[in-house]
């Protein structure tokens, strides 16, 4: 009989071999090396074991926060997930996220995410996509024109982080998906994002500075090791619009022929590029999402201004307690949600309903699909308020 249970210490061994094998990595077991990273607490893994005791599949299920329409809220990130492969197709990672999904729906958490092998795979869970990323690929001569006023400072580990918590928590005030760094485990934040060290790695981190003195943006760079040898930019946090341009500044100092970045679809590459002609863009449809505790998002879900209400009946196949009707009633004071026997408005499953929630699409634009799990009976007008596109960015990969 098989049986899911959160990994003990002595069992992390186990599951980084069935990592190693399910990602073709090499590692010998027989050596110790030193971790270039701060491992993750043993509690956060799960494993799927036989009827003997032995460790089949793993994942990770991590402890994050992100911004949600203004707030931080929770979010369970699913990651790491391995099986052996004469053990895959056995129903062991459906059981695992099965379990851990519940715990958090108990717990109140309000969102997971993950980067899937397979979108249909994972959509069986409820998951759905919710985030893209638009990779660009321009000669590098396109950014010489930026030459912004103020100062590029190069960061390195073990740095203060004061500067590059002050950038973030302007960028991601209103975009959803981000992760606050400063307000999750030591292992997932700033230790983890600023811990390369470039002679080592060849990845560099900067901070721009306007006119005053006052960081305003950072940029994280990084250069391929074989042809084309193209500047990658692994990351870009900007205040305003002027902070954007000073960290992009940065490359016109730099030599080399290409520039690539898998960035936010709202980063506007068509201003950016003088010669539009210039740009290869490539639509990456990348990190899944699902709500996890649908009362709670929907007490934090933007409204419209003045007052008024909306029902939504959700269908989640994995977590009964998200089934139901919702009522949402609003006001300029607050919000109020609960279950309803009445007739709802739009009825959704967990998976399009998720979409809806966190902005990656309209109302409008998920009707035009002509999917069959969502259905509009009635009050288009407010609920066409209420699930509007919105900004976001999935700052973490995991």
């Amino acid at each position: 009989m098989r049986e899911i249970r959160r990994l003990r210490g002595d069992e992390r061994v186990g599951l980084d071999k069935i990592g190693t094998i399910a990602y073709n990595g090499r590692h010998d077991y027989s050596k110790e090396t030193p971790d270039d990273e701060p491992r993750w607490p043993i509690e956060w893994h799960w494993g799927a074991f036989d009827d003997k005791g032995r460790i089949e599949s793993g994942m990770a299920a991590i402890p994050y926060r992100m911004r949600y329409d203004g707030h931080t809220v929770g979010m369970l990130g699913v990651g790491g997930v391995c099986t052996l492969p004469e053990r895959r197709r056995g129903g062991n990672v459906y059981a695992m996220i099965q379990r851990v999904l519940e715990i958090e729906y108990d717990n109140g958490t309000e969102f997971s995410n993950l980067t899937p092998f397979s979108h249909a795979f994972y959509r069986r869970m409820g998951y759905e996509l919710c985030n893209c990323r638009n990779e660009l690929t321009a000669p590098l001569e396109s950014f010489r024109r930026y030459k912004e006023a103020g100062s590029l400072t190069q960061h390195f580990p073990g740095d203060p982080v004061d500067a590059l918590e002050q950038i973030q928590s302007a960028y991601i005030a209103d975009l959803n998906h981000a992760t606050p760094r400063g307000q999750v485990h030591p292992a997932l934040g700033w230790q983890r994002f600023t811990n390369s060290d470039p002679y080592k790695t060849g990845i560099s981190l900067y901070v721009w500075r306007d006119h005053t003195g006052a960081p305003r943006s950072y940029i994280k760079i990084d250069r391929e090791t074989q042809p084309p040898y193209a500047w990658i930019i692994k990351e870009l946090a900007f205040a305003d619009t002027d902070a954007l341009y000073g960290s992009l500044s940065l490359l016109s100092s730099l030599t080399g022929k290409t520039v690539r970045w898998q960035a936010p679809t709202f980063i506007p590459f068509t201003d950016i590029i003088p010669d539009n002609w210039e740009i290869e863009l490539k639509l990456i449809p990348r990190d899944m999402t699902r709500v996890v505790n649908v009362q709670r998002v929907l007490e934090l879900t933007r409204r419209p201004e003045g007052g008024g209400s909306y029902s939504v009946e959700v269908i989640d196949q994995q977590l009964p307690g998200n089934n139901g009707v919702f009522r949402v009633e609003y006001d300029d004071g607050g919000v109020s949600v609960k279950r309803a026997a009445v007739a709802p408005d739009l009825t959704a499953s967990i998976q399009a309903f998720s979409q809806l929630a966190t902005g990656f699409r309209s109302l409008d634009d998920a009707l035009l699909t002509r999917r069959g799990d969502l259905r509009l009976h009635g009050n288009h007008g407010i609920l066409g308020k209420v699930f509007t596109p919105r900004r976001s960015h999935v700052t973490e990969e995991f």
